[in-house]
């Protein structure tokens, strides 16, 4: 799965709201809709049902109603990453997801695939390297 091409940097919902998020992400506030996108009920199935990379006992709160969501998860489909709160922002406040994500997601039939053991390890492993020589100031990892 991972290659010199590693999509490391396809996190979804890196909302600056969010501790797991980005101070430069974009606004969840500003991102709430008042009414669903056509098909949002397959886009939440499909992060609902990613394979879990990296399992916390962190419990995540809702950033806007403070309600508890549940344990925070890396979710993974071996292509973008997501944390496991992002399909309740996705179903409750309709928060719009990048639309070559979605492509992706409908090109799969709304069915992310699945990840063996050793698929998700060198995933992992690939990611970790990247991030550590990023962090070390080499982004050519």
């Amino acid at each position: 799965m991972a290659s010199e091409s590693f999509p490391y940097n396809r996190f979804l919902g890196e909302f600056q709201e969010l501790t797991h998020g980005c101070p430069d992400g974009p606004a969840l506030r500003d991102s709430v809709r008042d009414h669903a996108a056509p098909g949002e009920e397959k886009l939440v199935r499909y992060l609902r049902s990613g394979s879990a990379l990296a399992v916390t006992g962190s419990p995540v709160h809702d950033a806007l109603s403070h309600e508890l969501i549940g344990a925070l998860e890396l979710l993974t489909d071996g292509e973008w990453f997501w944390y496991s709160d992002l399909a309740h922002y996705v179903e409750r406040y309709h928060v719009p997801l990048d639309e070559t994500f979605v492509d992706h997601a409908r090109a799969h039939h709304w069915t992310p695939p699945k990840l063996s053991p050793e698929d998700l390890i060198q995933i992992g492993d690939t990611l970790d390297a990247v991030l550590d020589a990023e962090d070390a100031g080499d982004t050519h990892a």
